[in-house]
């Protein structure tokens, strides 16, 4: 029971301890231990999902160790503390949860490309449709980036609805440009000669094949001739 209330202990500790620094994020892992005697007490505290071992930049002598089954790092250790010690460990991480903004402005860039090809269509009011469910997604992720760094636990969360955001509009421009492939000249030129280079390609494979077959064959025919 003391070392439960010392893990839980050290646990709370460890999500009120995390702060974001211009280097990268700092954890701050505590632990006590409550007993009147000394004991050993275990510290095992789990990475954010997204880390790899390449993104600690600081561990003092914790152990990195990795869980199969919450398919996640952590870091670990076991430490003899005295009766009412208190055990603090830090460890650095890498910055990895950031949208680049270079990422989102080619989206965004490429998406009002293909909307404007789509004025040229039947579908230019279905397009510009699709183009505001985009930009509006796009700006969300922005305005989270821009907020993530007030606290670093909305800085995690923050990256994580911000993927979420701009893989659905990656989704989203995808399917545009599908459509638009079968609805404008532009797109159905460029979709033809796709499938025109392709066949091309095949039949000179092809060619290539039946070439080879037919050399073997002559030379197959070659060398029975003399022993007829």
């Amino acid at each position: 029971m003391k070392a439960f209330l010392c893990l839980l202990f050290s646990v709370f500790c460890f999500l009120n301890a995390v702060t974001l620094s211009f280097a990268g994020i700092t954890l701050r892992v505590v632990a006590v231990n409550p007993a009147d005697n000394e004991q050993t007490v275990p510290v095992k505290v789990y990475l954010p999902v997204e880390t790899k071992p390449e993104d600690i930049l600081y561990k003092e002598d914790l152990e990195v160790g990795y869980d199969t089954q919450q398919g996640s790092y952590y870091v670990h250790g076991e430490y003899t503390l005295k009766p009412k010690e208190v055990l603090e460990k830090e460890i650095e991480l890498k910055d990895i949860w950031v949208i680049d903004e270079a990422q989102v402005l080619s989206l965004r860039q490429e998406a009002k490309s293909i909307s404007d090809d789509f004025k040229k269509t039947n579908y230019a009011e279905k397009a510009a449709m699709i183009y505001q469910g985009i930009d509006k997604k796009l700006n969300e992720v922005a305005e989270m980036q821009l907020a993530s760094s007030v606290s670093p636990g909305y800085h995690i969360s923050n990256y994580r609805n911000s993927l979420s955001l701009l893989n659905s509009a990656k989704a989203d421009l995808l399917a545009a440009k599908m459509l638009l492939a079968e609805v404008s000249p532009k797109g159905l030129a460029q979709f033809t000669w796709k499938i025109i280079v392709f066949i091309i390609i095949f039949l000179g494979v092809l060619g290539l094949g039946f070439f080879f077959i037919w050399q073997r064959q002559t030379k197959i025919e070659a060398e029975q001739k003399p022993q007829e």
